[in-house]
């Protein structure tokens, strides 16, 4: 019993600095926001998800945030999360527009999930330089809630269904205005 504590917790151990390593480093340095993260994957024994997150600053000062989860939990879910978020970090800062960042992301869901049931939610904001405003895409995720001198969901989002569930070439955008 007290040899298959310790495995258990060197594998708790284990998957702990594992999704340490599978966390961005958000790319906003003088964005002039301060970036917090809290992240818990949602099974109680499991430590690796499918969730991913990020954000980078554009060369015009643009914040892009992007926040998203795989269907399921584990290290397959974890690792497609990364190759997501990856991806959207990459076409983000080559500057494509977000029909083309969203298309991507559905191919390379679909041709790297390891089952064809797999999907993914994903929410992206486009924060304009002045922090004025914002556009918003809804894919399959939860709307999110705005902070400010009140509390507010932005349930007036447009969704459209998640990543790998149907084929899409476009998806509508949200205008926000943000609390100044």
């Amino acid at each position: 019993t007290e040899r298959a504590l310790q495995e258990q917790q060197l594998h708790a151990e284990e998957n702990t600095r594992l999704e340490r390593g599978l966390l961005p480093s958000p790319l906003i340095a003088g964005a002039g926001v301060l970036f917090a993260a809290r992240y818990q994957a949602g099974g109680r024994r499991l430590l690796l998800g499918g969730d991913f997150y990020d954000a980078v600053r554009g060369r015009d000062g643009t914040l892009h945030v992007m926040i998203g989860d795989v269907s399921g939990h584990g290290p397959d879910e974890a690792a497609l999360g990364v190759r997501l978020r990856i991806a959207w970090r990459a076409l983000v800062l080559a500057s494509r527009p977000s029909d083309e960042i969203l298309a991507t992301l559905q191919q390379v869901l679909v041709h790297e999930r390891h089952r064809e049931y797999i999907f993914a939610t994903v929410c992206t904001l486009t924060i304009s330089p002045d922090r004025r405003t914002a556009s918003m895409h809804l894919v399959g995720h939860p709307a999110p809630l705005l902070i400010g001198d009140n509390v507010r969901l932005l349930s007036e989002a447009k969704v459209v269904p998640p990543l790998g569930v149907v084929t899409r070439t476009s998806w509508p955008a949200t205008d926000v205005e943000l609390p100044t």
